[in-house]
């Protein structure tokens, strides 16, 4: 991985009446409904009994063969990832995805990790991701940034396709192929055998990464490569969001968005 390291502290989010949309891509059709948002504003992006409004990819056996494989399932009001059996084959990689496409939100999920690692990272760190402003075609990996979720790198970034952006008024641009901007405030912030909360807040062409309660990393002009002009940048504010599966079991009780406003 190409390593940086921001060079400035990062900048607070501007607070302004910003609307959350929803758009179904046209590769993916029309979204299913999401249960009505609660009495704080968060609405779940997971109704934990199936996948609706939301679909899986891997990285060779494409769409829908999470499920099939028993890579995603639901048990006790949880999403569990990678409680498969545990064989000699190397896993694939992927992520669940949702349906639709927002912009100016705040992202919440509350994991746990599990015992189980697969093939070809058994001794690696556990690792996972929230994956937002998804765009194009599935593959693995998509143009998107990634949140990392991984033991001791919570809130890294990964710039992941043609997405590129930049942190403070002088640094230099940071693009994509899986280009990493490690934390801007140190520190290990993750609870390794409890629960924890990972956010995003997504406002225009700007981000941060919050664990736990601290703000850990933000960037700021996110582009991706404009598909209809050769070598030019357009802005990154919207697209679908979604949930790495990659390699490591690990459970999630929460996984909503808010709107910003």
């Amino acid at each position: 991985m190409n390593r940086r390291k921001f060079l400035a502290v990062a900048a607070p989010m501007v607070a302004a009446p910003y609307i959350l949309t929803r758009r179904a891509s046209a590769q993916a059709g029309s979204a299913s409904p999401f249960p009505a948002p609660g009495a704080d504003g968060w609405i779940s992006l997971l109704n934990f009994r199936n996948l609706d409004g939301l679909y899986t990819f891997l990285a060779k056996s494409g769409k829908g063969a999470a499920e099939t494989k028993g890579m995603v399932t639901f048990e006790d009001g949880m999403l569990h990832i990678m409680g498969n059996l545990v064989t000699d084959e190397p896993a694939e990689a992927g992520y669940i995805a949702t349906n639709a496409e927002y912009e100016n939100y705040r992202l919440r999920a509350e994991y746990k990790w599990g015992m189980k690692r697969f093939r070809p990272r058994l001794e690696a760190k556990r690792d996972n991701g929230l994956l937002y402003h998804l765009v194009g075609e599935d593959k693995v990996w998509p143009t998107c940034v990634e949140c990392q979720v991984q033991e001791g790198d919570i809130g890294d970034y990964f710039l992941l396709g043609s997405a590129r952006g930049t942190q403070g008024a002088n640094s230099p641009v940071y693009t994509g192929t899986n280009n990493r901007i490690l934390r801007d405030r140190g520190g290990d912030f993750e609870n390794r055998d409890d629960w924890n909360v990972v956010e995003v807040i997504a406002q225009n062409d700007r981000s941060t990464h919050i664990v736990n309660g601290v703000t850990v990393n933000t960037v700021s002009n996110l582009q991706q490569a404009d598909p209809q002009n050769n070598g030019q940048a357009i802005p990154l504010r919207r697209g679908k969001v979604a949930i790495e599966l990659e390699y490591a079991e690990i459970w999630y009780r929460r996984f909503e968005i808010k709107p910003l406003g």
